[in-house]
């Protein structure tokens, strides 16, 4: 599969206006308290700090590797309202496309696209797609079909969705199955989305089965435009996208664990090239990991995933999941030193990249018993075998068998330093 990567640039500056020639005014009377205050006024522009623009990155291109297609993933500015064409050139002749849009979604965000797909011939039908934490639910993705059927959309049309992971993940599901596979195009709204939601798309939801009926990625098209996501944001997507980045490493090979651990300070400090530079090998290491031929490979990909969905209701709403897949990580790893399978230094190489990356830990008391159980219960809705996801080295993790006294002796010694 051919990659190609384009290395960000910075706008040239505005070229600043020419100073008129001083030598050919003629001083007069009237002039003098003028040219007294220029130099006042220069020295009170001097003095007042300006703000640099930030750097503005030109769009990084990556073909994802998927199960059974691959993903045209491009991540940097102003991308928003380039799709147009791409699109076009994709399905040949433009007839409709459907814009789906989350109702928070920006306004001129969405507008932008509108504009972008009529200006090169597409009809555009404008959507709402379901939002918040039943978005993911089937009644929503049936929402999603009737939407598409009272467009009159077909399998030559295209599709555009805006929103969260959520939302874009219910919206691959439905162009997946709709008229055996509609065009779709995601523009993410937040970082974590933007990993997710084209390469490993979230589970559908049952009443009473939350993320059981999983799919794989669809999407065609993925445009990160880093002033929609806000690439320097420091709130909880930001965060969990930075664990994300440290599960995928793991999972993925020691050379993508190695770039990681480089760019960690620079991430932290809210570097823009260089978080674009890691959204680009995160994405590329998700798919390298779940299209793998490997059963054993493609499993690697859940690193974590058992620990949060089984502490969540034990440890309430209150703790973000950035931090809960961080403490995941951190008691994997130490399990797997315990069955040998990990050495001590590369427990502590993760830990200290999860710390460089500002990821916390739990500060909520949980009981041993009940998180043992959970973590238990958790593995055998999905499986006959209670196996966990455990790192074996920097870039290799593996499900490994674990018996009952090693998870007591371990959840009790991750109960007790809380």
């Amino acid at each position: 599969m051919s990659e190609e990567t384009q290395v960000a640039d910075t706008e040239k500056d505005a070229e600043k206006p020419e100073l008129k020639d001083a030598k050919n005014v003629v001083p007069t009377a009237d002039a003098a308290p003028a040219a007294e205050a220029a130099p006042a006024a220069e020295v009170a522009a001097e003095a007042e700090p300006t703000e640099e623009a930030p750097l503005r990155i030109r769009a990084k291109r990556q073909w994802v590797n998927l199960r059974g297609n691959s993903l045209d993933a491009r991540v940097g500015d102003d991308l928003v309202g380039t799709m147009g064409n791409d699109l076009r050139a994709y399905v040949g002749k433009p007839r409709a496309a459907v814009l789906a849009s989350v109702p928070e979604a920006p306004a001129d965000v969405v507008e932008a696209i509108r504009r972008d797909l009529a200006d090169v011939g597409f009809r555009v039908h404008q959507l709402v797609l379901p939002s918040g934490p039943e978005a993911s639910s089937t009644a929503a993705l049936e929402a999603v079909y009737e939407g598409l059927a009272e467009v009159g959309v077909t399998g030559d049309d295209v599709a555009v969705a805006v929103g969260g992971v959520r939302a874009l993940s219910t919206a691959s599901f439905a162009c997946r199955t709709w008229c055996g596979g509609l065009t779709l195009a995601q523009v993410p709204l937040d970082p974590t989305t933007a990993l997710l939601a084209g390469v490993t798309p979230l589970a559908l939801d049952l009443p009473g089965a939350d993320q059981m009926v999983t799919q794989d990625g669809s999407a065609r098209y993925v445009y990160c435009d880093l002033d929609v996501v806000d690439a320097t944001r420091t709130d909880e997507a930001a965060l969990l996208a930075r664990a994300l980045f440290v599960t995928s490493a793991m999972a993925d090979s020691d050379k993508s664990f190695g770039r990681l651990f480089d760019r960690a300070n620079d991430i932290a400090a809210l570097d823009r090239a260089t978080i674009c530079d890691q959204m680009v090998d995160c994405m590329k290491s998700r798919g390298k990991v779940i299209s793998s031929t490997s059963v054993a490979v493609r499993q690697s990909i859940g690193y974590g995933t058992t620990f949060v969905r089984a502490l969540r209701p034990l440890v309430g709403e209150g703790v973000p999941s950035s931090t809960l897949l961080a403490e995941a990580m951190r008691f994997s790893a130490r399990l797997s030193v315990a069955q040998g399978g990990l050495s001590v230094d590369d427990m502590l190489t993760q830990d200290e990249l999860l710390d460089r990356l500002g990821l916390g830990y739990v500060e909520c008391a949980v009981d041993p018993t009940a998180m043992a159980a959970a973590l238990k219960a958790e593995r055998f809705r999905r499986s006959n075998k209670f196996m966990l996801e455990l790192p074996r080295s920097l870039g290799r993790v593996r499900l490994a068998a674990v018996e009952d006294d090693q998870l007591a002796e371990h959840t009790a010694a991750w109960c007790s330093s809380r």
